[in-house]
């Protein structure tokens, strides 16, 4: 179960790097921290459970080979520690020769905590009884005291090499007479059917935390299709998505002011259709938020207007055209697209943004920068100052 869990947590955690790359570190990189720490936990815990799970029989296991005197006598043959310590006492390899009061032996080798102050009785060459947890082993516990003078006098331990060696299948415990494994076997046996298992709960998890981002994804993959890393959200189809996107989650056309930057499209727009009161939207990685109230309000009604007053299509074709004639790169410049501000005098809205729209964009190199407008319909573009 816990490998299964493990699985799972990896899924999570690519998924969630995935967010993160795809513009969203926000959400990403904390899911990305919990998935990961889960993954290490169930990866540690499984490879504890798997070497000890046979070497700490349960107090039922051990009283029922008692009732059933599934007895006998074991020799310590040698004692490795694994370098894992649990409570600050070390976790160690025993291998053991056993002999069976029924006259069976076998060798085999336990995984069980020797605590420090026991450290005489776990020496090479001690002989101490044993509770055989199945009929023919090789699953034993120490059980000092079981057996009469007369039974220990009886048995001879052979060499550990003139018995069979009986290997304590991993992962496995001794639960109501039987021998009882994971859910999903980790033996060579059937590996190839685990790791499938394991992908597919890995893929399942991925796609689970992807699902919410797919836009954003099926932009990215696009941008790569057309040789490009990332999505560039002030091209025409990119930005086209972005429009759909906010319209649908903000509920009307209208808006305020839009910034579009590479990653990313920012948005003021009123509470509703024709009201003063506005808020911060912003589309990034194919997901919208809601940031809350604008930084800036606007003071009338008028100051909105339609994505659809905007040609949106040419705000690319337009930075390109800039690019060519200034000689500065497209890489990093950000759009900004508002009312133009009313210069009547005599007007009521004088000194208001209430004009055409205007769209607006910057080039920048290490050296200099440029500034660039372009009316609402992309056809009218300008150098400033």
């Amino acid at each position: 179960m816990l490998r299964l869990v493990a699985s799972a947590a990896l899924g999570v955690v690519i998924g969630a790097l995935i967010v993160a790359l795809l513009g969203n570190p926000d959400t990403g990189m904390p899911i990305f921290g919990i998935a990961l720490t889960v993954f290490i936990l169930a990866i540690t815990i499984t490879r504890l459970a798997s070497g000890l799970s046979a070497s700490f029989p349960s107090a039922a296991a051990v009283h029922e080979a008692r009732d059933a005197r599934r007895l006998g006598r074991a020799r310590i043959d040698s004692v490795r520690q694994t370098g894992t310590f649990i409570n600050e006492q070390p976790v160690c390899d025993i291998d053991v020769t056993v002999v069976a009061l029924t006259g069976d032996a076998w060798a085999t080798t336990i995984r069980t905590i020797v605590p420090l102050i026991e450290l005489p009785a776990y020496q090479s060459g001690v002989e101490r009884d044993v509770a055989i947890l199945l009929e023919g082993g090789p699953e034993v516990a120490f059980v000092d005291g079981e057996l009469s003078p007369a039974e220990i006098e009886r048995i001879v331990i052979p060499t550990r090499t003139e018995v069979e060696v009986r290997s304590i299948p991993p992962g496995t415990r001794i639960d109501k007479g039987r021998r009882r494994g994971p859910l999903i076997g980790i033996g060579r046996r059937g590996r190839p059917l685990r790791l499938a298992v394991f992908a597919v709960v890995a893929a399942l998890a991925a796609g689970a935390v992807l699902l919410p981002f797919r836009e954003g994804l099926g932009l990215t993959v696009d941008a790569w299709s057309e040789g490009r890393w990332s999505v560039d959200m002030r091209r025409p189809d990119t930005l086209l998505s972005a429009e759909r996107s906010l319209e649908e989650a903000i509920g009307h056309d209208r808006v305020v002011s839009i910034t579009v930057i590479a990653d990313a499209v920012i948005v003021n727009a009123p509470v509703r259709a024709g009201a003063i009161e506005t808020d911060e939207w912003t589309y990034r990685g194919g997901r919208v938020s809601h940031d809350g109230p604008a930084s800036s309000q606007p003071q009338l009604a008028e100051e909105q207007f339609s994505w659809s007053d905007v040609a949106l299509d040419r705000i690319w074709p337009a930075i390109e055209n800039a690019s060519a004639q200034s000689g500065l790169p497209t890489d990093g410049g950000s759009v900004f697209i508002h009312r133009t501000t009313d210069t009547d005098l005599d007007s009521p809205t004088f000194n208001r943004s209430v004009e055409a729209p205007e769209i607006s964009f910057g080039l920048r190199d290490d050296y200099r920068d440029q500034s660039f407008r372009l009316d609402a319909t992309g056809t009218d573009l300008r150098a400033m100052g």
